[in-house]
């Protein structure tokens, strides 16, 4: 872990602690408003940037020691994305005609894909991650929460500088650089930079480089003019990673036993395959933390990621216009290899090299907000729309012996001799490798309104809804390497030609799929103001995930996933406000479910982005803050989840040899409902003793 070496600013704030709240009051956004975070009837974490700092909260991925029953941790493939679970849901697999159930956004900006969300808190406001679905004023797939990276705007106030410097173990270092400049008395421009870099833990002896090595740079430059009534803001950032991939699927190894399950998704892991692995396999059972491996591969993953966004504000007097046009470009190469294991039964064994892609995603949202002394409302339209082009090369059973020909006779069969399959076509490619690329249009658009009502001095009612409507366009195309159709690749629904009894294939190098769907979400929340020190809510929320297509050669579809969200909370400052205390209970009901399994598709075992007809999931949240003394306070956070797959069946397609001889399809039943439900751990707990340290007129320790 990295650890702060020094840093120095050209301004220091004295505290007058005796005219400050016992626990800082964070200002929020969680319903496109601002309100403190202690009045939102919503689970929800809110950091400040203050906090960050105190509790060593460096990049997204810290946010899982303070959120209960929040997991984030880095892609074990692409080390510049990140892996994101909210009360036990999330997405492993970032295809891009799939979309993640964990919404990630920074300045309101909807960020769709996972490469370059590795963020850092240099220069950063504060941080909300709100749990359960946000799909009403949020929309973009956000069943399970979101996480909202709030950044420090440009200043008028006065001209300031900061760096920070550190470094760590395993050649970590990292450091950040702010310098905000006020250009007039309206305008004024901020930059940020920032970087990280650590060895990788994965010696290759060949080339003599490390592995899983960090290498990331943050830069933003913004510029904003604040007027009488308009505040508009221009901010161009970039990140860029150029590191040296980790082992692919080290994290899925950890026994030598075959067709044994494993891992959070029931990853099995296959002993032998016509053979025997090379080293990569028995390095990856290593349990040191220092590996070696002898390859001559070393290729890199890498990202550079490009945004541009124009926010405007403008205070009609009563009422306020917002606006935020957002465009986003991401080129990612990701070079990493080993492995790529399907969480079924056997294993498809495909090796992934050179993946690239580019995505240009464009956003657009107005919103029109106002209040009066009872009533409190928010009007928008969102637009949204994505294009991603991918291409992959997948080299199949590299570095794995060939098979016996006396018993895998078939794969070395010449055409019309006889074979089963009847084409030695097949075993070259198998042996071989493919190429395939993606073309990927993704569009919503989405309409929404919520209102708070004061009823009383004490009950607050809160009426959303919100209209979503998404298209996908999916175009795959498949090739050999020497730019040859694929003559075992075929489109679904395309008319087949029999090989040989039991085999049919139809072959095409590009095939298509368009897919829409639509869905209202509605969120009702009644909150309970029982004393100065208590609020009591509770809310029910429709979670909706849309439907789409899995990104292999059947390009199956997979239906949209709905959730019933109820929750029970409580918000509360005791004791003269020296111990906060607030608690939600929570209970999901899905349908159609989505999640990555493994299963059989034409005899072949493959994972699959399905739909799960019923699961149920229930949990608690627990966040609390006790100021024992002073200087002392004391933290707890705490998480429990539960769920259950109460209707999970699937139909697999099995081919099986018949007594004649020839292949036949046969489908097979599955019922996976005794699977284990979502990711990340069923308990959460974190606890913290924080001792502050009075420094006079520079600040506190």
């Amino acid at each position: 872990m990295a650890s702060t070496l020094f840093g120095f600013s050209t301004t220091a704030v004295a505290q007058d602690t005796a005219a400050e709240a016992v626990f800082e009051e964070v200002i929020v956004t969680a319903r496109q408003r601002e309100e403190k975070a202690q009045s939102v009837p919503i689970p929800i974490t809110a950091l400040s940037s203050e906090q960050l700092v105190t509790r060593n909260l460096m990049e997204v991925r810290d946010l899982e020691k303070l959120s209960p029953n929040t997991s984030i941790d880095y892609s074990s493939v692409n080390g510049n994305a990140m892996l994101v679970f909210i009360r036990g849901i999330g997405q492993v697999n970032w295809a891009a005609t799939q979309d993640p159930k964990i919404g990630m956004y920074v300045d309101g900006v909807y960020y769709s894909r996972p490469q370059g969300s590795l963020i850092d808190f240099n220069d950063v406001d504060r941080v909300e991650v709100l749990r359960g679905p946000q799909g009403t004023l949020f929309g973009r797939n956000t069943t399970a929460g979101l996480i909202h990276v709030i950044n420090n705007k440009p200043n008028t106030d006065e001209f300031e500088t900061s760096i920070t410097l550190g470094s760590g173990n395993d050649g970590q270092s990292n450091y950040g650089l702010v310098v905000n400049a006020p250009l007039s008395e309206n305008w004024a421009a901020r930059l940020a930079v920032s970087g990280q870099k650590a060895d990788g833990v994965i010696l290759n002896s060949f080339t003599g480089n490390d592995r899983g090595n960090e290498d990331s740079r943050n830069t933003r430059l913004a510029l904003r003019y604040l007027g009488e009534s308009l505040d508009a803001q221009l901010t161009y950032s970039n990140f860029e990673a150029d590191e040296r991939g980790p082992l692919g699927s080290c994290d899925w190894y950890a026994t030598d036993d075959p067709f044994t399950a494993l891992g959070r998704g029931g990853v099995l892991s296959l002993a032998t395959i016509f053979g025997t692995f090379n080293d990569v396999r028995s390095n990856c059972l290593n349990t040191t933390r220092d590996v070696s491996i002898d390859t001559t591969n070393d290729e890199a993953n890498r990202a550079d990621v490009d945004n541009l966004v124009l926010s405007l504000s403008y205070d009609f007097g009563g009422v306020t216009f917002d606006s935020i046009t957002s465009k986003r470009d991401i080129d990612h190469f990701n070079g990493t290899w080993g492995w790529v294991m399907g969480n079924g039964p056997g294993s498809n064994m495909l090796e992934i090299l050179n993946n690239h892609g580019e995505t240009e995603a464009r956003s657009q949202e107005f919103r029109l907000s106002g209040m009066s002394d009872s009533f409190e409302w928010v009007v928008g339209a969102y637009w949204f729309k994505e294009e991603t082009v991918e291409s992959l090369d997948v080299p199949l059973f590299r570095d794995v012996l060939p098979p016996d020909p006396a018993v895998w006779p078939f794969f070395y069969a010449p055409d019309g001799a006889g074979s089963t399959l009847g084409a030695a076509a097949l075993g070259a490619q198998l042996f071989g490798s493919r190429s395939q690329a993606y073309d990927v249009i993704n569009e919503n658009e989405a309409v929404f309104a919520e209102a708070t009502w004061s009823l009383t001095d004490k009950w607050d009612l809160t009426v959303g809804a919100r209209y979503t409507k998404d298209d996908r366009d999916f175009t795959r195309i498949q090739t050999l390497f020497n730019g040859q159709p694929d003559q075992f690749y075929f489109c679904p629904g395309m008319p087949t030609v029999e090989l040989a009894p039991g085999f049919s294939v139809a072959t095409s190098d590009r095939c298509r799929q368009t897919v829409s769907y639509s869905k209202t979400t509605p969120r009702i929340i009644a909150s309970y103001q029982a004393s100065d020190e208590v609020m009591l809510y509770g809310s029910y929320s429709l979670g909706y995930s849309s439907g789409g297509f899995n990104q292999d050669t059947r390009m199956r579809p997979y239906l949209p996933e709905t959730a019933d969200n109820f929750e029970l909370g409580m918000k509360s400052d005791l004791f003269d406000g020296r111990v906060r205390f607030n608690a939600t209970a929570f209970h999901n009901q899905y349908k159609n479910q989505q999640l990555t399994v493994g299963r059989l598709v034409d005899g072949q075992p493959t994972a699959d982005l399905i739909n799960a007809q019923e699961a149920s999931l229930s949990g608690i949240e627990i966040e609390s803050m006790a100021r024992l003394t002073d200087s002392l306070t004391l933290s707890a956070t705490m998480g429990y989840i539960r769920g259950d797959y109460e209707e999970f069946t699937v139909i697999d397609n099995v081919t099986v040899v018949t007594d004649s001889g020839s292949l036949a399809s046969e489908e097979v039943e599955r019922d996976l409902s005794d699977i284990e439900f979502g990711s990340g751990p069923s308990y959460s707990l974190d606890l913290s003793l924080m001792h502050t340290m009075s420094l006079g007129n520079s600040g506190e320790l």
